[in-house]
């Protein structure tokens, strides 16, 4: 029942480097994530590369991309590209507004659809095998960030992630 003994001041500068490093690439993992989900993103990341390539190309050069700062300061007009986290950061607001809008115009279409149905049409009723144990439709239900098949799941695919 010793106490394990304190680390030195290089274990912590090493111990809080990585976590640096760690913290820094879930960010730009999750950062890469958004640029391939929202369309936009994907559509201007593709155009500047087509448009880099096509630059390199014209240089002669061997098209080797640069990263980091200096190859955003390669924009003439100063402008930040389609990765920069404020561009990110808007399209993806953008994105999610479109699909909020695009539910809304379904819900209603579809509330408008079930009010012109007779009282007991056929496409009113629900199969019980789609409700669950409050009877609630499965589309009705609020999705809760799961997909429900691997909620229990932890990030490796095994056990408990509790």
């Amino acid at each position: 029942p010793s106490k394990p003994a304190l680390l030195s001041p290089s274990q912590k500068r090493a111990n809080h480097i990585q976590s640096e490093q760690k913290r820094r690439a879930n960010i730009r993992r999750g950062y890469e994530a958004l640029c391939d989900a929202v369309p936009a993103l994907r559509e201007a990341i593709r155009q500047e590369d087509a448009a880099s390539t096509a630059a390199a190309d014209a240089k002669g050069g061997k098209g080797r991309k640069r990263k980091g700062k200096a190859a955003e300061d390669d924009k003439p007009d100063g402008r930040a590209g389609p990765r920069s986290e404020n561009v990110v950061l808007q399209k993806t607001i953008d994105h999610i507004r479109a699909l909020l809008a695009d539910r809304s115009t379904l819900v209603t279409r579809l509330n408008y659809a079930r009010s012109t149905l007779a009282r007991g049409h056929p496409a009113l009723s629900v199969s019980p095998q789609h409700v669950d144990e409050h009877g609630v439709p499965l589309w009705d239900r609020e999705w809760k960030g799961g997909t429900g098949a691997t909620d229990d799941m932890n990030e490796d695919g095994e056990g408990d992630a509790e």
